[in-house]
């Protein structure tokens, strides 16, 4: 209960400084997690130990727009987000090895989609839209006994970083339409790990430019 009381205390108070107002879009980068990625404006940042119960989870979640405790637009970057032995490299392992996976997502975990993709330049993960109905065996014998209507959608790309971190993003707000997953798929080809000599080189950048002045 302490954990939703604080979610919801935190959006109110995001949306009362003017987060849903448009911006340019910005190019966040976590000093926590070492990452970078171009979103639609500059997100208000929450850790996930408010969104779970679990202080193990590692990652954000960047808000741009909410509306009371709703939020209606934001990414959850999720560190750790899977075992890496029992999720195929999308990269290198056979393509009959992906494929199994795949057919075996879709038919048992509430996927309406689930298909191979590339998540930025040469790096490939899945892309899972939640199913908006789902069949329901009631009493557990096996047999469909009627479909629940999900309340909203999401949708989800699982895929290894370049340094080998397995890692989930989940587009927020139930927006799963094909302009909106085209929107997410082009935020995360901006998707970059930032590295100790990363850092070095733009700080490096930073003192010749202050030289000059």
């Amino acid at each position: 209960m302490l954990k939703k009381f604080l979610l919801m205390l935190t959006l109110s108070l995001l949306t009362m400084t003017g987060l849903t107002e448009a911006a340019d879009s910005f190019e966040y980068v976590s000093e926590e997690y070492h990452y970078s990625i171009v979103c639609p404006s500059e997100p208000k940042v929450l850790p996930l130990r408010v969104m779970y119960d679990d202080p193990s989870k590692q990652g954000e979640m960047l808000v741009f727009e909410s509306e009371g405790f709703d939020v209606k637009s934001g990414w959850v970057i999720m560190f750790d987000a899977f075992d890496t032995t029992m999720v195929p490299n999308f990269n290198n392992d056979s393509k009959k090895f992906i494929e199994q996976y795949i057919e075996a997502k879709k038919g048992n975990e509430g996927y309406d989609v689930f298909q191979l993709i590339e998540v930025t330049k040469g790096n490939k993960g899945v892309l899972g839209v939640t199913a908006k109905e789902i069949e329901i065996d009631e009493d557990g014998d096996g047999t469909i006994d009627g479909v629940a209507i999900a309340d909203h959608q999401e949708a989800v790309v699982f895929f290894r970083t370049t340094l080998g971190r397995c890692t989930a993003i989940t587009l927020l707000g139930g927006d799963v339409s094909e302009p909106a997953i085209n929107n997410f798929r082009a935020a995360l080809e901006t998707f970059k790990e930032v590295t100790a000599s990363d850092k070095k080189d733009k700080s490096d950048k930073k003192s010749k430019k202050d030289k000059k002045k």
